[in-house]
C-alpha cells in the first residue's frame, strides 16, 4: 500500500517535529509455470523468535518458485454488483484442509473497519454462513470494527472438534454496502461518478498453517492486517452491462443477462482478490510475458500509465524474477489517495511513477511471498518502498535508522499513531534494507534476496525466513538486527 503523495510530504513534517529527526518521505510466479525443484523451508508461526544465523552458511537456492501448496484452500467467490455500483450482493464457498484441530472457522470482515467513510458507511453484512460437521450457527467478534457493523471477525463454530487433516467446507452469503468515496481520502472500499471498487470485500479466511486462526483486531488507520494463505480462487463478477471489469485474474466478459454482464477468472493461488467495475477506458498489452490490463477514467490518464506500469514490471521482474501471475489488473479510481495492492491486481489512487513501482513490487511481496501484515508488516511494506527507492533513484535517508521503534513492530502497538506506523515500517525499513545491502555487497544481497522470494514464494514467510536466506551474509544480518528488523 502506498499512500499519497502530498498526504506522506505532511505525515513526515509531523513526525520529524516529533522526532526532531528530518526523515524521509512516508509512503504509506504465475503457478504452474515455475515449479520449485527444492522444497520452501519449514513455516515458522509469525512472532516466535528466529534463529541464530550469523556465520552459517546459506541455505540451497531453489532454481524456481516454490510451487503453490497442493493442500491450499479452494475459494469459489461470486459478487453481484448492482445498478446504483453501491450495493453487492455475494456467496462464497471455501474449503481448506487445517494442520492442526480446530473448532471454529475464523474469517476477517475488512470492509468493516473504522477507516471505512462516506455519506453510506461501507460494510460488510453476514446474511447466512455454514459449515459442515455441525456448523449450522455464526457469531461475530468486534475485532475493532466499526460501531454498527456486525465486528471485525466471524465465526462458524463446529458441533465438535475436527480433526487436523479433515477437509472443512463453509458457506457464506453477504453483502457488500459501498461507501461513497471523498474526494481526497484512502478508501479501500468506494464509490464515485459510476464506479465502484473493493478489495477484500468478502469474508477472508484467517487461517496460517503452522500457526493457526490470526485474529488480530482491525486498525483504526489506513494499513492492513491480514493474514491469510495463497488459495485457489474462481471468481465471478455480474455487473451492469455497460461496465468493464477489472479484477484480479484479468475476468472476460461473458454471457449477457438483461441488464447485467457477467464475467469470470480463475486463479492459481491469490491471499485475496480486488474488483472494480464501472466506465473505464480499458486497454491490455502484454510486458515481459504478463497481461497488462489497465483502465482508467478517460483514454489520456489510461495512456499515461500504461509506460509507467511497463516499465515497472520490466524492472522488477529483472531484479526479483518472473512476474508471480499471467495477468496484472491495474483500475485507476477517481479520487486521490495513493494506490492498494492485491494478488494480480492494484487500486490505483493516484498517477505517479512511485505508487506504479510500489504497488507492483507488491506482487512479489504479499501477493507471492506473503507475511502476516497485522505482525510483520515490514516484510512487505519496506520490501516495496525498498524496490521503489531502488528503481526510481531515490534512495532512503540514512537518518531513518537513528530514531522510531524496531522495524519489525506489530501495527496494533501504534495505537492511533499513523505517523509512526509509516515512519518505521516504510521508511526505516527500507531504509535498513539498502543499508543491508551496501555492506553486504549488491551483487551478493541481489542475489540472496532472489533466493528468498524463491523459496518462500506461495508461502507465509516470517523475518526469519529472510534471516535465513541471509545466512551468508553477517554483515548484513547485523544492519538488520540493529534496526530491529529481527525480534530476539
Amino acid at each position: 500500500m502506498l499512500r499519497g503523495r502530498a498526504v506522506a510530504v505532511a505525515a513526515v513534517a509531523l513526525l520529524a517535529a516529533a522526532c526532531g529527526s528530518s526523515g524521509g518521505i512516508v509512503h504509506p510466479a504465475r503457478p504452474g509455470s515455475a515449479v520449485a525443484t527444492s522444497p520452501s523451508s519449514t513455516t515458522q508461526p509469525a512472532g516466535s523468535p528466529p534463529p541464530s544465523a550469523g556465520g552459517t552458511a546459506p541455505p540451497a537456492c531453489p532454481a524456481d518458485y516454490a510451487a503453490p501448496d497442493p493442500a491450499r484452500p479452494r475459494m469459489t467467490l461470486r459478487f453481484d454488483i448492482g445498478a446504483d455500483h453501491t450495493h453487492v450482493t455475494g456467496h462464497e464457498r471455501i474449503s481448506f484442509t487445517p494442520d492442526r484441530r480446530i473448532t471454529e472457522l475464523v474469517f476477517r470482515l475488512t470492509a468493516n473497519s473504522p477507516t471505512a467513510a462516506g455519506s453510506v458507511r461501507t460494510q460488510t453484512r453476514i446474511l447466512r454462513a455454514t459449515a459442515d460437521h455441525g456448523g449450522t450457527g455464526f457469531t461475530f467478534s468486534p475485532a475493532g470494527a466499526a460501531a454498527g457493523t456486525q465486528g471485525g471477525l466471524l465465526r462458524i463454530p463446529f458441533a465438535a472438534p475436527v480433526a487436523a487433516g479433515t477437509t472443512v467446507t463453509a458457506e457464506i452469503d453477504f453483502t457488500l454496502t459501498v461507501g461513497d468515496a471523498p474526494p481526497q481520502a484512502f478508501p479501500r472500499v468506494g464509490h464515485v461518478d459510476g464506479y465502484a471498487y473493493f478489495g477484500s470485500g468478502a469474508p477472508l479466511l484467517a487461517w496460517q498453517r503452522g500457526y493457526g486462526w490470526h485474529t488480530e483486531n482491525l486498525v483504526g488507520f489506513p494499513a492492513e492486517t491480514a493474514t491469510s494463505e495463497a488459495m485457489a480462487v474462481d471468481l465471478t463478477v455480474v455487473a451492469p452491462r455497460a461496465d468493464v471489469v477489472i479484477a484480479s485474474g484479468n475476468p472476460t466478459p461473458g454471457a449477457v443477462t438483461g441488464a447485467a454482464r457477467t464475467w469470470h477468472a480463475t486463479l492459481a493461488a491469490a491471499r485475496d482478490v480486488s474488483v472494480a467495475a464501472g466506465p473505464f477506458s480499458d486497454t491490455t498489452t502484454k510486458v515481459s510475458g504478463v497481461t497488462l490490463h489497465l483502465g482508467a477514467p478517460t483514454k489520456a490518464v489510461r495512456d499515461q500509465l500504461v509506460p509507467e506500469f511497463r516499465r515497472a514490471i520490466t524492472a522488477l521482474v529483472a531484479r526479483f524474477g518472473p512476474f508471480p501471475f499471467p495477468s496484472l489488473s491495474v483500475a485507476r479510481i477517481p479520487v486521490n489517495g495513493g494506490g492498494i495492492e492485491y494478488p494480480s491486481s492494484i487500486l490505483m489512487l493516484d498517477s505517479t511513477r512511485l505508487v506504479a513501482v510500489h504497488e507492483t513490487a507488491h506482487q512479489w511481496f504479499y501477493a507471492m511471498v506473503g507475511d502476516s501484515q497485522a505482525l510483520h508488516p515490514w516484510l512487505d511494506e519496506a520490501f516495496a518502498q525498498y524496490s521503489e527507492e531502488l528503481i526510481d533513484g531515490e534512495p532512503a535517508h540514512p537518518q531513518d535508522l537513528q530514531t522510531g521503534r524496531p522495524v519489525d513492530t506489530p501495527v496494533s502497538a501504534y495505537g492511533a499513531d499513523s505517523n509512526a506506523y509509516y515512519f518505521t515500517t516504510y521508511n526505516k525499513g527500507s531504509a535498513a534494507l539498502e543499508k543491508a545491502r551496501t555492506v553486504a555487497g549488491a551483487a551478493k544481497w541481489d542475489a540472496a534476496i532472489r533466493c528468498y522470494v524463491a523459496a518462500n514464494a506461495w508461502r507465509i514467510a516470517a523475518p526469519a525466513d529472510l534471516e535465513k536466506a541471509l545466512a551468508g551474509l553477517p554483515a548484513a544480518i547485523s544492519v538488520l538486527r540493529a534496526a530491529g528488523a529481527f525480534r530476539s
